[in-house]
């Protein structure tokens, strides 16, 4: 359900804390100046992992399918490393396209960015970004679980 309130810079000036608190809850602000809209405010969360699906989505490559392959994984100590050397952007970039690439679960992905998985689920979902739910091949699904099985 997408949530965007647009509002004046005069309300913006006299209402700033609560504006900021609106975003902080998942609501989009278009704050608009003589009938144009002039910026958008958002959660820095939603604004992290917009940036990071644009970037994964912006790769020549992507979307990478290596469905026979074993997933790669992602570490705290990778992530910490490139949070410290590139920045915090960097860091969900590395763990969204992870995700993305199936090489890490929708939870571990939450966990290493420090959001439970229903956090990230709804924001995924608010923000009509792609999520990466399993195959979606229904041969693919009874042979994996006729695999699992041992059958």
């Amino acid at each position: 359900m997408e949530s965007v309130v647009t509002i004046s810079r005069t309300e913006l000036a006299r209402n700033t804390r609560q504006t900021v608190d609106r975003a902080r809850r998942g609501e989009t602000i278009l704050v608009k100046s003589f009938g144009e809209e002039q910026v958008a405010i958002l959660d820095i969360y939603d604004y992290r992992l917009l940036r990071a699906i644009a970037s994964y989505q912006a790769r020549p490559d992507a979307p990478v399918q290596h469905e026979d392959e074993t997933p790669a994984g992602l570490d705290e100590e990778t992530m910490e490393e490139i949070s410290h050397e590139k920045g915090t952007q960097a860091a969900w970039n590395l763990v969204i396209h992870a995700y993305l690439n199936g090489d890490i679960s929708l939870g571990r992905a939450a966990a290493l960015l420090g959001l439970n998985r229903f956090d990230l689920l709804a924001r995924f979902d608010r923000l009509r970004a792609p999520l990466r739910m399993g195959p979606v091949d229904e041969d693919k699904v009874i042979t994996d679980n006729w695999q699992a099985l041992g059958a």
